[in-house]
C-alpha cells in the first residue's frame, strides 16, 4: 500500500512539473527551483504523511493517536478493560486489561456498555464452540471483579440486566475518550495538514512572482 501511495504522489509530482512549464513559458519565464519544488513536494508530502501514520499507529494505545495504518480496534472499557481486535478479524474481540491474565472475554463479536457491566455477543467464526458451549452465545461481564455470565440467548442477558439489550459490533464500537486522547487527536489532525498549508504557501509565492514585473538583463557598457 505504502509503495502504490508513493507511485502516485510521484505521479502527481511529474503532473506538477509540466502545469509549472506551461505556467512559465505562457509567461516566458525560467525558474528551475520552481520545477524541482513542483516534483519533489507530492512525494515529500505522502512521505511525511505516511511517517505520520507509522507514528501515530506505534502510540496509540499509549496516547490515543488514531491508528489509521494498520485500522485494529482498541476502545476503553470501563475499570481500565479494553476492547481490542484485528482489523481483518473484528468478529474475533477481546476484552481485556494490561497486567491482568485471568480476567476478560475472548471471541466478542458485538458489545454494549451499562455502568460497570459489559453485554456482548460471542462469535463462533474462527472458533468454532465445542459441545458443552452450545448454550453460551451472549456474556455479561462486571469489570469491577471481571466476572462472567454466560446466557443461552438475548431475552435471558435482557431479563439479568433489566434493559433493553442493543449491542453494536466491534468494528463499529467507539469507547469515551480522555482529554488526553482528544489533545493527541487534535494535535494529530494538525501536524497531518501542515503539508497543505506549506503547500499554500508555495503557491501564493509562486503566483505572486508569476504577476510580478521581469527585471531587465543586465546589459554591461
Amino acid at each position: 500500500m505504502m509503495a502504490t501511495l508513493m507511485s502516485v504522489a510521484c505521479i502527481a509530482g511529474a503532473f506538477c512539473v509540466v502545469v509549472v512549464i506551461l505556467l512559465l513559458r505562457l509567461k516566458r519565464r525560467q525558474s528551475r527551483s520552481a520545477c524541482l519544488i513542483a516534483a519533489l513536494f507530492p512525494p515529500a508530502t505522502m512521505a511525511y504523511w505516511l511517517g505520520c501514520l507509522i507514528v501515530s499507529a506505534m502510540l496509540s494505545r499509549l496516547i490515543g493517536t488514531p491508528d489509521l495504518l494498520f485500522g485494529d480496534i482498541n476502545e476503553a472499557l470501563p475499570n481500565g478493560y479494553r476492547l481490542t481486535a484485528l482489523d481483518k478479524m473484528p468478529e474475533a474481540g477481546r476484552i481485556a486489561k494490561d497486567g491482568d491474565s485471568i480476567h476478560g472475554v475472548a471471541w466478542v463479536g458485538s458489545v454494549q456498555v451499562e455502568g460497570p457491566y459489559v453485554l456482548g455477543h460471542y462469535d463462533y467464526t474462527y472458533f468454532p464452540r465445542k459441545i458443552e458451549e452450545a448454550e453460551r452465545n451472549y456474556f455479561l461481564f462486571d469489570t469491577r471483579g471481571g466476572q462472567t455470565t454466560d446466557f443461552a440467548n438475548e431475552d435471558q442477558l435482557a431479563s439479568a440486566v433489566k434493559r433493553a439489550v442493543n449491542l453494536t459490533p466491534t468494528e463499529s464500537f467507539h469507547g469515551p475518550r480522555s482529554s488526553g486522547q482528544r489533545i493527541s487527536m487534535v494535535a494529530f489532525l494538525i501536524a497531518g495538514a501542515a503539508p497543505l498549508a506549506v503547500g499554500f504557501w508555495l503557491l501564493f509565492r509562486f503566483m505572486a512572482w508569476m504577476k510580478s514585473p521581469q527585471k531587465p538583463l543586465a546589459v554591461d557598457g
